[in-house]
């Protein structure tokens, strides 16, 4: 645990404890817990979900080790804490990892940033960070676009926003400045994105990062949603042509008519039925 000998342990860890309690105490208790060098703005929602939960479980593997370290020694403790907190709804992390934490926290009751944050030399997380870095107009356009685009926004919608807008506005911009293509930095990363623009699961990464609420998996109902505009689209193209128009369909209890099933049959009859439509 990296105390001296004589030290008492148990104190020691119940200290670590209340530090590490101060991370879900508040809305920016997090904070408390990592290097103070001024980084904290880059970190991603994702990222301080993962120091909340880092502070839980080192929590309990310290308590379990307070009462059970004459038992067991300190890597099964973690695997205890493990045990008890990945069921729960937790980020799941193995004893292994708990146990590293401890490495690293108990130099200076702080947890290290995430290794995107502390690469030397020029940051190369990805290209998102490099193009609005380079052109903050492009960041400022992407936020505005998906916040008026809440009721159909999606990764494919935003990578055509992002090839049709964004990119010919710095691409004319640049123009007009006399800095298009002239083998600085920026410019050759806008002509990198102008000859092969990001993949989708690029964009989706971006949309995170930038903390963007969006219906990722497209459960949002109600009038203007993607879901309903994907159902507009199948009625216009005629998929659901032979259902009943609404209000016309069978009440509860209410057999159909001999007439009209003898009808159905014979138009099913007459109809191609086409093999790839089924599929």
């Amino acid at each position: 645990f990296g105390y001296n000998r004589g030290d008492d342990i148990l104190k020691g860890l119940q200290e670590r404890v209340e530090v590490l309690k101060q991370a879900n105490q508040s809305v920016d208790g997090w904070k408390s817990l990592i290097p103070d060098d001024g980084k904290e703005g880059t970190y991603s929602r994702h990222d301080i979900l993962v120091v909340r939960h880092k502070a839980i479980y080192l929590i309990k593997g310290y308590l379990i080790a307070m009462k059970k370290m004459n038992q067991h020694n300190w890597g099964t403790c973690c695997k205890m804490a493990s045990a008890e907190l990945s069921p729960l709804g937790l980020t799941k992390f193995g004893g292994v990892a708990v146990a590293s934490w401890n490495a690293h926290f108990r130099i200076d009751n702080k947890f290290p940033h995430p290794v995107r944050l502390t690469r030397t030399g020029e940051r190369e997380t990805n290209h998102f960070v490099r193009i609005f870095e380079y052109f903050p107009q492009a960041k400022e356009m992407f936020l505005e676009i998906a916040n008026e685009n809440k009721h159909q926004l999606t990764g494919k919608f935003m990578l055509e926003q992002f090839k049709e807008k964004i990119l010919p506005t710095l691409e004319r911009d640049s123009r007009d400045k006399g800095c298009f293509n002239d083998g600085t930095k920026p410019q050759k990363m806008l002509m990198k994105m102008l000859t092969k623009t990001p993949s989708e699961a690029s964009v989706v990464k971006w949309m995170r990062q930038l903390n963007i609420e969006w219906d990722q998996y497209t459960t949002m109902r109600g009038r203007g949603s993607y879901l309903s505009q994907r159902m507009a689209e199948a009625w216009a193209a005629g998929k659901y042509a032979n259902r009943r128009p609404k209000g016309q369909g069978l009440k509860k209890g209410q057999t159909q008519d001999p007439d009209i099933v003898e009808d159905d049959m014979q138009a099913l009859d007459n109809e191609e039925i086409n093999i790839a439509d089924l599929m």
